[in-house]
Protein backbone atom coordinates (compact mmCIF):
# COMPACT_ATOMS: atom_id res chain seq x y z
CA UNK A 1 0.00 0.00 0.00
CA UNK A 2 0.88 3.44 -0.90
CA UNK A 3 0.06 6.98 1.54
CA UNK A 4 1.36 10.34 1.08
CA UNK A 5 2.42 12.16 4.00
CA UNK A 6 2.83 16.02 3.93
CA UNK A 7 5.73 16.00 6.24
CA UNK A 8 8.95 18.52 6.01
CA UNK A 9 11.00 15.37 4.13
CA UNK A 10 13.09 15.89 0.75
CA UNK A 11 14.73 13.68 -1.30
CA UNK A 12 17.51 16.40 -1.93
CA UNK A 13 18.76 16.38 1.77
CA UNK A 14 22.82 16.14 0.56
CA UNK A 15 22.28 20.04 -0.83
CA UNK A 16 22.07 21.17 3.34
CA UNK A 17 25.25 19.63 3.73
CA UNK A 18 26.82 21.75 0.42
CA UNK A 19 25.10 24.81 1.73
CA UNK A 20 27.19 24.51 4.99
CA UNK A 21 30.35 24.23 3.02
CA UNK A 22 29.42 27.34 0.48
CA UNK A 23 28.40 29.94 3.53
CA UNK A 24 31.60 28.41 5.82
CA UNK A 25 33.72 29.14 3.20
CA UNK A 26 31.78 32.73 2.77
CA UNK A 27 31.21 32.40 -1.43
CA UNK A 28 27.82 34.39 -1.03
CA UNK A 29 29.61 37.68 0.14
CA UNK A 30 32.41 37.16 -2.98
CA UNK A 31 29.77 37.27 -5.35
CA UNK A 32 27.91 40.38 -3.95
CA UNK A 33 31.83 42.07 -3.40
CA UNK A 34 32.11 41.22 -7.34
CA UNK A 35 28.93 41.89 -8.99
CA UNK A 36 27.27 44.62 -6.16
CA UNK A 37 24.38 45.05 -4.55
CA UNK A 38 20.78 45.16 -6.75
CA UNK A 39 17.97 48.36 -6.40
CA UNK A 40 17.20 48.98 -3.05
CA UNK A 41 13.68 47.71 -3.67
CA UNK A 42 14.92 44.36 -4.97
CA UNK A 43 14.10 41.49 -2.75
CA UNK A 44 16.74 38.96 -4.47
CA UNK A 45 20.24 39.28 -4.38
CA UNK A 46 22.84 38.84 -7.04
CA UNK A 47 24.48 35.58 -4.33
CA UNK A 48 20.67 34.01 -4.54
CA UNK A 49 20.93 33.91 -8.25
CA UNK A 50 24.04 31.86 -8.52
CA UNK A 51 23.21 29.66 -5.78
CA UNK A 52 19.71 28.79 -6.48
CA UNK A 53 21.27 27.96 -10.14
CA UNK A 54 24.26 26.07 -8.99
CA UNK A 55 22.18 24.23 -6.51
CA UNK A 56 19.62 23.29 -9.11
CA UNK A 57 22.11 21.68 -11.10
CA UNK A 58 23.56 19.69 -7.95
CA UNK A 59 20.06 18.18 -7.97
CA UNK A 60 20.05 17.13 -11.46
CA UNK A 61 17.80 20.25 -12.74
CA UNK A 62 18.68 21.54 -16.12
CA UNK A 63 16.33 24.87 -16.64
CA UNK A 64 15.33 27.27 -14.56
CA UNK A 65 11.56 25.88 -14.43
CA UNK A 66 13.32 23.23 -12.34
CA UNK A 67 13.47 25.70 -9.32
CA UNK A 68 9.89 24.93 -8.69
CA UNK A 69 10.36 21.47 -7.88
CA UNK A 70 13.68 21.98 -5.32
CA UNK A 71 11.81 25.16 -3.79
CA UNK A 72 10.86 23.56 -0.71
CA UNK A 73 13.94 22.10 -0.15
CA UNK A 74 16.07 25.25 -0.85
CA UNK A 75 13.01 27.05 1.59
CA UNK A 76 15.15 25.46 4.25
CA UNK A 77 18.69 26.49 3.37
CA UNK A 78 19.71 29.24 5.91
CA UNK A 79 20.38 32.48 4.29
CA UNK A 80 19.12 31.74 0.97
CA UNK A 81 16.29 33.48 -0.56
CA UNK A 82 14.57 31.56 -3.74
CA UNK A 83 13.43 33.43 -7.04
CA UNK A 84 10.73 31.96 -8.91
CA UNK A 85 11.77 31.22 -12.57
CA UNK A 86 11.03 34.40 -14.04
CA UNK A 87 12.73 36.22 -11.73
CA UNK A 88 16.17 33.76 -12.27
CA UNK A 89 15.92 35.00 -16.11
CA UNK A 90 15.26 38.56 -15.50
CA UNK A 91 18.25 38.71 -13.17
CA UNK A 92 20.53 37.18 -15.72
CA UNK A 93 19.61 39.41 -17.82
CA UNK A 94 20.19 42.29 -15.73
CA UNK A 95 24.52 41.26 -15.47
CA UNK A 96 24.34 41.16 -19.55
CA UNK A 97 26.58 43.27 -21.91
CA UNK A 98 25.84 44.97 -25.23
CA UNK A 99 28.02 42.99 -27.88
CA UNK A 100 30.26 43.86 -29.85
CA UNK A 101 29.68 43.54 -33.79
CA UNK A 102 32.81 43.80 -35.90
CA UNK A 103 33.41 43.37 -39.39
CA UNK A 104 36.45 41.19 -41.05
CA UNK A 105 38.42 42.27 -43.89
CA UNK A 106 36.13 39.76 -45.92
CA UNK A 107 33.55 41.60 -44.83
CA UNK A 108 31.53 39.27 -42.43
CA UNK A 109 29.94 40.45 -39.47
CA UNK A 110 31.37 38.94 -35.83
CA UNK A 111 29.33 39.51 -32.89
CA UNK A 112 31.36 39.19 -29.57
CA UNK A 113 30.30 39.47 -26.66
CA UNK A 114 32.66 40.56 -23.21
CA UNK A 115 31.60 40.44 -19.92
CA UNK A 116 34.31 41.73 -17.75
CA UNK A 117 32.27 41.89 -14.97
CA UNK A 118 31.32 38.09 -14.25
CA UNK A 119 34.80 36.84 -16.30
CA UNK A 120 36.18 38.71 -13.07
CA UNK A 121 33.88 36.78 -10.64
CA UNK A 122 34.93 33.30 -12.74
CA UNK A 123 38.61 33.93 -11.38
CA UNK A 124 37.97 35.06 -8.27
CA UNK A 125 36.11 32.32 -7.59
CA UNK A 126 39.27 29.86 -8.60
CA UNK A 127 40.97 31.24 -6.51
CA UNK A 128 38.47 32.07 -3.39
CA UNK A 129 37.91 28.52 -3.50
CA UNK A 130 41.44 27.24 -3.84
CA UNK A 131 40.68 25.14 -7.11
CA UNK A 132 43.65 27.73 -8.36
CA UNK A 133 46.66 29.43 -6.81
CA UNK A 134 47.93 32.93 -7.34
CA UNK A 135 51.95 33.05 -8.40
CA UNK A 136 52.08 29.49 -9.76
CA UNK A 137 54.90 28.88 -11.92
CA UNK A 138 53.70 25.79 -13.77
CA UNK A 139 50.55 26.84 -14.87
CA UNK A 140 49.46 25.88 -19.09
CA UNK A 141 46.52 27.91 -20.23
CA UNK A 142 44.20 26.04 -22.74
CA UNK A 143 42.78 27.91 -25.09
CA UNK A 144 39.96 26.92 -27.49
CA UNK A 145 36.39 27.70 -29.17
CA UNK A 146 33.04 25.36 -29.03
CA UNK A 147 30.72 25.20 -31.40
CA UNK A 148 27.15 24.70 -29.54
CA UNK A 149 24.64 24.24 -31.77
CA UNK A 150 21.62 26.07 -30.90
CA UNK A 151 18.34 27.17 -32.57
CA UNK A 152 17.82 31.11 -30.86
CA UNK A 153 16.77 34.10 -32.73
CA UNK A 154 20.04 35.33 -33.35
CA UNK A 155 22.37 32.54 -34.04
CA UNK A 156 24.29 32.13 -37.17
CA UNK A 157 25.48 29.14 -39.32
CA UNK A 158 28.83 27.87 -38.89
CA UNK A 159 30.84 26.13 -40.69
CA UNK A 160 29.44 22.64 -39.51
CA UNK A 161 26.52 24.19 -41.43
CA UNK A 162 24.07 24.37 -37.79
CA UNK A 163 22.61 27.29 -36.13
CA UNK A 164 24.15 28.49 -32.78
CA UNK A 165 27.22 29.96 -31.06
CA UNK A 166 31.13 29.84 -30.82
CA UNK A 167 32.38 31.15 -27.52
CA UNK A 168 36.00 31.17 -26.33
CA UNK A 169 37.02 29.09 -23.47
CA UNK A 170 39.87 29.53 -22.12
CA UNK A 171 41.25 27.31 -19.24
CA UNK A 172 43.77 26.21 -16.72
CA UNK A 173 44.11 22.50 -15.34
CA UNK A 174 40.49 21.82 -16.23
CA UNK A 175 39.03 25.12 -14.62
CA UNK A 176 37.38 28.05 -16.87
CA UNK A 177 39.08 31.00 -16.66
CA UNK A 178 37.52 33.30 -19.37
CA UNK A 179 34.82 33.03 -21.85
CA UNK A 180 33.56 35.22 -24.43
CA UNK A 181 30.68 34.41 -26.47
CA UNK A 182 30.74 35.16 -30.36
CA UNK A 183 27.96 34.47 -33.25
CA UNK A 184 28.21 31.08 -35.25
CA UNK A 185 29.89 32.37 -38.07
CA UNK A 186 33.03 33.76 -36.57
CA UNK A 187 35.86 32.39 -37.67
CA UNK A 188 38.28 31.34 -34.56
CA UNK A 189 41.17 33.07 -35.88
CA UNK A 190 39.02 36.68 -36.24
CA UNK A 191 40.29 38.84 -33.50
CA UNK A 192 41.58 36.71 -31.31
CA UNK A 193 44.72 38.46 -30.33
CA UNK A 194 42.80 40.84 -28.53
CA UNK A 195 40.64 38.10 -26.73
CA UNK A 196 44.00 36.57 -25.91
CA UNK A 197 45.39 39.81 -24.49
CA UNK A 198 42.22 40.28 -22.03
CA UNK A 199 42.06 36.81 -20.92
CA UNK A 200 45.89 37.55 -19.81
CA UNK A 201 45.32 40.85 -18.50
CA UNK A 202 42.45 39.25 -16.50
CA UNK A 203 44.60 36.39 -15.25
CA UNK A 204 47.37 39.12 -14.51
CA UNK A 205 45.70 41.76 -12.32
CA UNK A 206 44.88 38.49 -9.90
CA UNK A 207 48.35 37.36 -9.92
CA UNK A 208 48.18 33.99 -12.01
CA UNK A 209 50.64 34.46 -14.85
CA UNK A 210 50.46 30.93 -16.89
CA UNK A 211 54.39 29.97 -18.30
CA UNK A 212 52.82 27.53 -21.06
CA UNK A 213 49.95 28.00 -23.49
CA UNK A 214 49.04 25.25 -25.71
CA UNK A 215 45.84 25.83 -28.56
CA UNK A 216 44.93 24.59 -31.51
CA UNK A 217 45.45 25.02 -35.00
CA UNK A 218 42.89 27.69 -34.94
CA UNK A 219 45.41 29.64 -32.99
CA UNK A 220 48.63 29.48 -35.67
CA UNK A 221 48.70 33.08 -36.26
CA UNK A 222 52.49 35.03 -36.49
CA UNK A 223 50.25 38.10 -34.48
CA UNK A 224 49.61 35.13 -31.73
CA UNK A 225 53.16 33.38 -32.15
CA UNK A 226 55.00 36.71 -31.61
CA UNK A 227 52.70 38.36 -28.67
CA UNK A 228 52.57 35.35 -26.78
CA UNK A 229 56.84 34.91 -27.81
CA UNK A 230 57.44 39.13 -26.67
CA UNK A 231 55.61 37.81 -23.35
CA UNK A 232 57.83 35.24 -22.70
CA UNK A 233 55.11 32.32 -22.29
CA UNK A 234 56.19 29.21 -23.92
CA UNK A 235 53.41 28.10 -27.02
CA UNK A 236 52.49 25.27 -28.06
CA UNK A 237 50.57 25.50 -31.14
CA UNK A 238 49.38 22.67 -33.96
CA UNK A 239 51.16 24.58 -36.80
CA UNK A 240 49.01 23.68 -40.08
CA UNK A 241 49.73 21.94 -42.31
CA UNK A 242 51.83 23.50 -45.83
CA UNK A 243 53.60 22.65 -48.89
CA UNK A 244 56.32 24.70 -47.07
CA UNK A 245 56.86 22.91 -43.96
CA UNK A 246 56.02 19.39 -45.28
CA UNK A 247 59.04 20.29 -47.79
CA UNK A 248 60.96 21.57 -44.52
CA UNK A 249 60.89 18.54 -42.58
CA UNK A 250 61.31 16.25 -45.46
CA UNK A 251 64.83 17.91 -46.28
CA UNK A 252 65.56 16.89 -42.37
CA UNK A 253 68.48 14.37 -41.76
CA UNK A 254 67.52 14.48 -37.91
CA UNK A 255 64.14 11.98 -38.27
CA UNK A 256 64.74 9.57 -35.46
CA UNK A 257 62.56 6.79 -33.76
CA UNK A 258 59.62 7.53 -31.21
CA UNK A 259 57.48 5.51 -29.39
CA UNK A 260 54.57 7.92 -27.68
CA UNK A 261 51.74 6.25 -26.46
CA UNK A 262 51.07 2.40 -28.10
CA UNK A 263 52.12 4.07 -31.75
CA UNK A 264 55.85 4.33 -33.00
CA UNK A 265 56.70 7.62 -34.89
CA UNK A 266 59.61 9.23 -36.55
CA UNK A 267 60.44 12.92 -35.46
CA UNK A 268 62.64 15.79 -35.92
CA UNK A 269 62.71 19.49 -35.28
CA UNK A 270 63.33 21.98 -38.14
CA UNK A 271 63.63 26.00 -37.46
CA UNK A 272 60.87 28.13 -39.52
CA UNK A 273 60.69 31.23 -39.79
CA UNK A 274 57.03 32.46 -38.79
CA UNK A 275 55.81 36.40 -38.49
CA UNK A 276 59.24 38.20 -36.49
CA UNK A 277 60.87 35.20 -35.03
CA UNK A 278 62.64 31.90 -36.05
CA UNK A 279 60.77 29.12 -34.35
CA UNK A 280 61.29 25.94 -33.79
CA UNK A 281 58.67 23.27 -35.21
CA UNK A 282 58.30 19.75 -34.22
CA UNK A 283 57.30 17.25 -37.15
CA UNK A 284 56.25 13.96 -36.14
CA UNK A 285 55.16 10.95 -39.25
CA UNK A 286 54.49 7.72 -39.76
CA UNK A 287 53.44 5.32 -42.53
CA UNK A 288 49.79 6.15 -44.17
CA UNK A 289 47.83 3.02 -44.40
CA UNK A 290 47.49 3.87 -48.24
CA UNK A 291 51.02 3.72 -49.47
CA UNK A 292 50.05 6.78 -51.50
CA UNK A 293 53.71 8.63 -51.98
CA UNK A 294 53.50 12.61 -51.46
CA UNK A 295 54.58 14.51 -54.52
CA UNK A 296 56.05 16.89 -51.65
CA UNK A 297 57.56 14.98 -49.47
CA UNK A 298 58.34 11.78 -52.19
CA UNK A 299 57.49 9.43 -48.99
CA UNK A 300 54.18 7.55 -48.27
CA UNK A 301 54.11 9.54 -44.69
CA UNK A 302 51.73 11.50 -42.65
CA UNK A 303 53.01 14.73 -40.95
CA UNK A 304 52.15 16.44 -38.45
CA UNK A 305 53.94 19.77 -36.68
CA UNK A 306 53.53 21.67 -33.33
CA UNK A 307 54.96 25.07 -33.54
CA UNK A 308 56.81 26.21 -30.27
CA UNK A 309 59.05 28.87 -28.87
CA UNK A 310 60.53 26.02 -26.39
CA UNK A 311 63.80 24.58 -27.40
CA UNK A 312 64.71 22.94 -23.98
CA UNK A 313 62.27 20.07 -24.16
CA UNK A 314 62.50 17.40 -26.37
CA UNK A 315 60.24 16.24 -29.28
CA UNK A 316 59.12 13.12 -27.33
CA UNK A 317 58.01 15.24 -24.34
CA UNK A 318 56.45 18.51 -26.55
CA UNK A 319 54.22 16.05 -28.35
CA UNK A 320 53.16 14.00 -24.99
CA UNK A 321 52.55 17.65 -23.65
CA UNK A 322 50.63 18.95 -26.75
CA UNK A 323 48.92 15.66 -26.53
CA UNK A 324 47.27 16.16 -23.15
CA UNK A 325 44.95 19.00 -24.95
CA UNK A 326 42.51 16.09 -25.43
CA UNK A 327 42.15 16.14 -21.29
CA UNK A 328 42.00 19.77 -21.61
CA UNK A 329 39.10 19.43 -24.03
CA UNK A 330 36.56 17.36 -21.39
CA UNK A 331 36.12 20.37 -20.44
CA UNK A 332 33.54 21.14 -23.16
CA UNK A 333 32.17 17.99 -22.32
CA UNK A 334 31.35 18.33 -19.11
CA UNK A 335 30.43 21.97 -19.39
CA UNK A 336 27.99 21.11 -22.18
CA UNK A 337 26.43 17.74 -20.55
CA UNK A 338 26.57 18.36 -16.92
CA UNK A 339 26.39 22.32 -16.50
CA UNK A 340 24.01 22.21 -19.11
CA UNK A 341 25.80 24.81 -21.77
CA UNK A 342 23.69 22.65 -24.10
CA UNK A 343 20.46 23.98 -23.36
CA UNK A 344 20.56 27.80 -22.76
CA UNK A 345 17.49 29.56 -22.34
CA UNK A 346 17.78 32.91 -24.18
CA UNK A 347 17.40 34.07 -27.05
CA UNK A 348 20.14 36.68 -27.46
CA UNK A 349 23.75 36.20 -27.50
CA UNK A 350 24.15 38.68 -24.93
CA UNK A 351 22.03 37.18 -22.27
CA UNK A 352 23.73 33.49 -23.20
CA UNK A 353 26.62 34.95 -22.35
CA UNK A 354 25.82 35.59 -18.74
CA UNK A 355 24.09 31.55 -18.79
CA UNK A 356 27.43 30.02 -19.85
CA UNK A 357 29.87 32.25 -17.34
CA UNK A 358 27.23 31.39 -14.39
CA UNK A 359 27.66 28.01 -15.01
CA UNK A 360 31.25 27.84 -15.73
CA UNK A 361 30.91 29.46 -12.09
CA UNK A 362 28.86 26.60 -10.95
CA UNK A 363 31.80 23.99 -12.51
CA UNK A 364 34.02 25.66 -10.57
CA UNK A 365 32.54 25.31 -7.44
CA UNK A 366 31.62 21.89 -7.92
CA UNK A 367 35.62 21.30 -8.68
CA UNK A 368 36.05 22.45 -5.19
CA UNK A 369 32.93 20.54 -3.63
CA UNK A 370 33.85 16.79 -4.60
CA UNK A 371 37.22 17.46 -3.63
CA UNK A 372 35.90 18.38 0.19
CA UNK A 373 33.49 15.36 0.33
CA UNK A 374 35.56 12.82 -1.53
CA UNK A 375 37.91 13.36 1.45
CA UNK A 376 34.77 12.34 3.85
CA UNK A 377 33.16 10.12 1.60
CA UNK A 378 34.49 6.87 0.52
CA UNK A 379 31.81 6.59 -2.27
CA UNK A 380 32.82 9.54 -3.94
CA UNK A 381 36.38 10.28 -5.65
CA UNK A 382 37.66 13.65 -6.93
CA UNK A 383 37.22 12.74 -10.53
CA UNK A 384 33.48 11.80 -10.60
CA UNK A 385 31.13 13.44 -12.67
CA UNK A 386 28.41 15.82 -11.56
CA UNK A 387 26.01 12.97 -11.95
CA UNK A 388 27.38 10.76 -9.39
CA UNK A 389 27.90 13.25 -7.14
CA UNK A 390 24.04 13.94 -7.51
CA UNK A 391 23.27 10.02 -6.93
CA UNK A 392 25.60 9.46 -4.05
CA UNK A 393 25.34 12.58 -1.85
CA UNK A 394 22.61 14.89 -3.07
CA UNK A 395 20.08 12.37 -3.37
CA UNK A 396 19.80 11.68 0.28
CA UNK A 397 16.07 11.32 1.71
CA UNK A 398 16.11 13.88 4.47
CA UNK A 399 13.63 15.66 7.24
CA UNK A 400 14.48 19.30 8.77
CA UNK A 401 13.51 19.52 12.22
CA UNK A 402 12.50 22.43 14.25
CA UNK A 403 12.90 22.16 18.42
CA UNK A 404 12.91 25.37 19.98
CA UNK A 405 15.10 27.76 17.95
CA UNK A 406 16.90 25.05 16.56
CA UNK A 407 16.63 23.65 12.91
CA UNK A 408 18.46 20.04 12.65
CA UNK A 409 18.58 17.87 9.48
CA UNK A 410 18.38 14.43 10.04
CA UNK A 411 19.41 12.14 7.16
CA UNK A 412 18.78 8.98 6.41
CA UNK A 413 21.34 6.84 4.88
CA UNK A 414 23.70 4.10 5.67
CA UNK A 415 26.23 5.54 3.08
CA UNK A 416 29.76 6.27 5.17
CA UNK A 417 29.73 9.92 5.44
CA UNK A 418 32.13 11.26 7.99
CA UNK A 419 30.20 14.35 9.42
CA UNK A 420 33.10 15.68 10.96
CA UNK A 421 35.42 14.99 8.14
CA UNK A 422 33.42 17.80 6.32
CA UNK A 423 32.33 20.32 8.96
CA UNK A 424 33.74 23.70 8.39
Amino acid sequence: MITIHNSKVTPFGGIHLVHKQVIAKSFPQLIQDELGERSANAEYSYSDLILNMSYTAFCGGDCAEDIGYVMPTFQDLKGLKVPSPDTILSMQKELSTPALTLESDNGVKNKININDKLNGLLVKTALHLDVLKTDQTDYCLDFDHQFIPTEKYDTTHSYKEQKGYFPAVASIDNTPVYIENRNGNSSVKFNQLDTLKRTFALLGANLINPSRCRMDCGSYLTKVCDWLNDGGTKFYIRAEQSEQLLFEASLSEDWKKCTIGVNDYEVCSIDHKFGKYTHRVVAYRWHNKTGQVSTITADANSYLFIITNDREWDEKTIIEFYNQRGNSERLFDIQNNDFNWNKMPFSFLEQNTVYLIIMALCHVLYKWLIRIFSKACSFLQPYHRLKKFTFRLICIAAKVIRTGRRQAIRLFTKAPINLAGISP
